[in-house]
């Protein structure tokens, strides 16, 4: 027995218990609360205060001043990283950890922008905002490479840069890396999707699908920005992706697979078995194991 494992499962069990079972009525509150924490400027946790800093408040075009935090190596690579968090929540420790050790063992630098989030903002307003960041990364001489990393809401957002990026003619990711993405907001695998939501202790399904039609704003469920999977592969390399067998987005992710290659691309696709969402974000055997992947790809560009 993963004594480790069944440890993280039961405390993400009981941490998100009271999302999983809450009413409607409970989630409008939840999301009213997230409108006025995503108002106040984000903290690094104490214990990485003396690795992340805010480098910067970035103004976009938008209109969103945006905090970005940085992880200095002295590195001529750069690791952009966006958190996920049901695209309602701010970077959690886990984040941080996991992006602490990513830098650690793979001597990039690192920035975590603190996207927009919803119910203020809507999937357009935070996709324009972070392709207007790219594009000015992307046009800086500081760094030889782009590696993208995100997780959940976060990896979705991560695809999008990357299909954005090749669309505009901007410096493509080297790498983008992908823990448990939601890339399909239409849910065209529900189905699959709901024979999976007995082994999920993190996601309910019907309240993921609540929170990402408030995501969408006025966008279709199938607009690339909302759902790339429906997107552009042609300009999007060196893909690779990272999920559980036990998470509802798994169907989510062997969808992406699909298109993928039937765009004629080959990406590596990590499929853990008896594992959970984000799973690589948490200190257990097979999140050790799926970081020095992450950090061997990185390594290796």
């Amino acid at each position: 027995m993963n004594a480790g494992k069944v440890f993280t499962e039961r405390y993400l069990k009981m941490m998100f218990k009271s999302l999983r079972d809450a009413t409607p009525e409970e989630v409008d509150a939840e999301l009213e609360h997230c409108r006025r924490e995503n108002r106040r400027p984000v903290k690094v946790p104490r214990y990485f205060r003396g690795y992340f800093t805010e480098n910067e408040k970035y103004q976009a075009s938008t209109g969103f001043e945006m905090q970005v935090f940085s992880h200095n190596e002295g590195s001529y690579k750069l690791i952009l990283y966006l958190h996920g968090g049901a695209f309602i929540y701010p970077p959690v420790f886990f984040h941080w950890r996991f992006l602490h050790d990513l830098c650690l063992r793979t001597h990039c630098d690192a920035l975590l922008p603190v996207y927009p989030k919803s119910p203020e903002y809507d999937c357009e307003y935070s996709v324009k905002t972070l392709l207007e960041y790219y594009q000015r990364i992307s046009e800086s001489k500081q760094y030889d490479e782009i590696h993208l990393v995100g997780d959940s809401a976060g990896a979705c957002l991560c695809l999008v840069l990357a299909q954005e990026a090749h669309k505009n003619g901007w410096r493509k990711p080297a790498t983008t890396t992908l823990l448990s993405p939601c890339v399909d907001l239409s849910h065209t695998k529900e189905k699959e999707m709901r024979a999976l939501q007995d082994k999920d202790n993190m996601l309910q399904l019907d309240r993921v699908i609540a929170l990402n039609a408030i995501w969408q704003g006025s966008l279709s469920n199938k607009h690339p920005w909302v759902s790339p999977v429906f997107g552009d592969f042609r300009g999007v390399d060196n893909l690779h992706v990272y999920y559980g067998s036990d998470e509802i987005l798994q169907p989510d992710d062997l969808f992406l697979k699909e298109v993928y290659e039937k765009a004629g691309k080959v990406g590596q696709f990590h499929e853990y078995q008896g594992m959970f969402h984000t799973f690589p974000m948490f200190p257990i055997l097979d999140g050790f194991k799926a970081v020095r992947e992450i950090v061997n790809t990185i390594k290796q560009q």
